[in-house]
């Protein structure tokens, strides 16, 4: 059976692509996986990505058929009052794994997952062709990681997704908590997004690793399927909240002196558009309810 290893199986996506792929691939694969703060399932193992003999040495033990790489840092605010700390845990853990592979000629391949925040979210709507021009320290070091990828001779793709949701997630937890607790929540209505259910993610990775030789684009936009304002998509989540007490209030974010960007929706991929099985509001749904 091939080999599967999560690295960063700990954080909100890892856990639950870890959870899903491991019932979902059972037949087919083995789930591995790592973590770093957060221990979330007794079959992690330890690694810190910033130690390149870390590295080495657990993809030596697993020789993994496929590494998923969630692991770095979304803190874009800490990103950007530190460059150093955003290169050292986004391009160059991907840097040591592409240099294992490359030195010990494993048969990996490599699935990086990258982000919207490499686009300046000027014009939103980004598909795979346009180019990057990120004006974060976090966009810059992931656009960085991308490149090392490209400049490489391994086996790799690169998933760009955005603005993740589901329970457990920071956002969709909040956005359910106030609805249940404020008389007010205010919302932007001049942030857009592309937002993405967990669910839908999970399901286009499984695709992925069972298609991946059939499959020839490097760079891939796994996304939902609709350009939604903040204020948009909290409608839609409040709209499934039957014990809501709060109205919604849109307001503007002051785009200049913030980290937000006016419009980083991306456009989906083929591979996803072919494939996804069920509408926004069907995935939404499922996470409002699930237990």
């Amino acid at each position: 059976m091939k080999k599967i290893v999560i690295i960063g199986a700990s954080g909100f996506i890892g856990s639950t692509m870890f959870n899903y792929l491991s019932q979902k691939l059972s037949n087919d694969c083995v789930v591995k996986g790592t973590y770093f703060s957060n221990k979330k399932a007794n079959e992690l193992l330890y690694m810190d990505i910033t130690d390149s003999k870390q590295i080495e040495h657990y993809l030596l033990m697993e020789k993994p058929y496929f590494i998923l790489m969630l692991a770095g840092s979304k803190d874009v605010k800490k990103c950007e009052m530190d460059y150093s700390f955003a290169y050292k845990m986004n391009t160059q853990p991907v840097e040591f794994i592409v240099d294992t592979i490359k030195k010990y000629d494993l048969d990996t391949k490599l699935i990086f997952f990258s982000t919207d925040y490499v686009f300046d979210g000027e014009d939103g709507n980004y598909t795979t062709k346009d180019i990057p021009n990120p004006i974060t320290n976090y966009g810059k070091t992931k656009l960085l990681a991308e490149r090392v990828l490209f400049e490489s001779n391994i086996d790799f793709k690169i998933i760009r997704t955005g603005a993740v949701m589901g329970k457990n997630g920071i956002f969709f937890d909040w956005l359910i908590r106030t609805l249940n607790i404020e008389n007010n929540v205010f919302v932007f209505e001049n942030v857009f997004f592309s937002p993405t259910p967990i669910q839908l993610l999970n399901e286009m990775v499984r695709a992925l690793i069972l298609n991946y030789e059939n499959s020839p684009e490097k760079l891939l936009h796994i996304v939902g399927d609709q350009r939604l304002n903040r204020y948009q998509f909290a409608m839609m989540i409040s709209r499934l909240v039957e014990t809501k007490c709060a109205n919604l209030v849109p307001e503007n974010a002051n785009l200049e002196q913030s980290l937000f960007h006016k419009d980083l929706s991306l456009n989906q991929s083929d591979f996803v558009r072919e494939r996804q099985t069920k509408s926004l509001d069907e995935y939404l749904e499922n996470e409002v309810y699930h237990d």
